[in-house]
């Protein structure tokens, strides 16, 4: 049975350092800290330039879904991130300064503890009746821009998520115009 997590109940945050508000879409386990998460996903409202938080142990993607986007040095290396680029993945123990480009960014952010589970993200656009594949332990759908309806259960809008178990195969999506992020989580083996 899906769970959808509407943005009324997700957790606004302050970033690890301090630096800025994130939304919390979800981590798992619900409890844990943000030292002993095994995944999160979040969207960030980014207002200025500064050190990302450093998370040893996990994996992160990146995306922009507002804004021109943002100037990175990850560990020396010169990296732009605009809204038209793909997924961008790293390790969160790696430093990363950031400059924004002309303004502030709104961005989408996945994280793994890579002793727990490993991920994919993709960017999708649906403009009719979709039906997606359910691959992975666990899969979040999250509505960037546009709304849609889960097999005439669930009406879903921009900001909203609604998250998936592995015993579920497919999920049907209607929408005439749609931009989601699709993250799927796979447990890693023991």
């Amino acid at each position: 049975m899906p769970h959808l997590i509407p943005q009324s109940k997700q957790r606004l945050m302050r970033w690890k350092n301090g630096g800025g508000m994130t939304c919390e879409i979800m981590r798992f386990p619900q409890d844990s800290s943000l030292e002993a998460f095994d995944w999160r996903v979040s969207v960030a409202t980014v207002q200025q330039g500064g050190a990302f938080s450093l998370f040893p142990g996990v994996d992160r993607s990146l995306a922009i879904l507002e804004g021109k986007g943002i100037a990175l040095d990850i560990a020396g290396v010169a990296q732009t991130l605009t809204p038209r680029d793909p997924v961008l993945r790293f390790d969160g123990a790696t430093a990363v300064q950031s400059e924004l480009i002309s303004g502030g960014i709104v961005d989408f952010n996945v994280m793994t503890r890579r002793a727990a589970f490993t991920h994919t993200v993709e960017q999708i656009t649906v403009i009719q009746q979709t039906a997606l594949p359910m691959h992975g332990d666990a899969v979040l759908i999250y509505v960037v821009n546009g709304s849609c309806s889960l097999s005439d259960e669930y009406k879903l809008h921009a900001g909203d998520a609604v998250m998936f178990s592995a015993e579920e195969k497919s999920c049907i999506l209607d929408a005439s115009a749609a931009e989601l992020m699709l993250v799927r989580l796979y447990r890693q083996a023991a």
